[in-house]
């Protein structure tokens, strides 16, 4: 294989979201990892010249399945963007373990227990500083959990606006329950 045949080969799997760890690659194609390491004497040295940043392209060993959904409940109470191209991106052994145990990053989320409906970057209409309290009061009064993680995985357009809007979770929740006094 020439060197343009090898970079075209591995761009064509990082495309296709295959694993482009060496034992995988080694497993699942082997003349194609023989080629890149007697090519470019090393397959990270194949995948710099293919332009794939190697830090990506880490040990996905311990990303069981519980490990991939607590990550992303992670990252999803944290406020990150749960789009698939961003992680795809931003961490590619999490989201090269979300594909193989769920076959999609959405079903992966909603595996994770997050709620797909009301995930955006955008904060809900028509919620402003009242309506915020009056939405926690109700959870409240429903029995519902007060836990800013629950919360989040169930809504969490409306649990990041109040805790940007609040500075804090439980400053919002003081609040709500001062004004329920009042």
């Amino acid at each position: 294989m020439i060197r343009e045949t090898i970079i075209r080969k591995i761009v064509e799997r990082d495309v296709a979201g295959e694993s482009l760890l060496d034992d995988d690659v080694r497993r699942d194609d082997e003349l194609l990892h023989v080629a890149a390491c007697n090519e470019f004497g090393a397959w990270n040295t194949a995948l710099q010249y293919a332009g794939v940043d190697v830090r990506h392209v880490g040990d996905r060993r311990d990303l069981t399945q519980a490990r991939v959904e607590q990550q992303l409940r992670r990252l999803c109470t944290t406020g990150y963007d749960l789009g698939a191209m961003v992680n795809r991106n931003r961490d590619r052994p999490l989201y090269e373990a979300a594909l193989r145990y769920h076959g999609t990053w959405r079903a992966a989320l909603t595996a994770a227990g997050i709620n797909l409906a009301n995930v955006s970057r955008r904060r809900p209409e028509h919620f402003d500083r009242e309506a915020m309290i009056l939405w926690i009061r109700q959870r409240q009064a429903a029995g519902q959990s007060m836990t800013y993680t629950e919360v989040c995985l169930e809504n969490r357009d409306k649990a990041m606006a109040i805790r940007r809007t609040f500075g804090s979770w439980s400053q919002a929740l003081k609040i709500a329950s001062r004004a329920d006094n009042e």
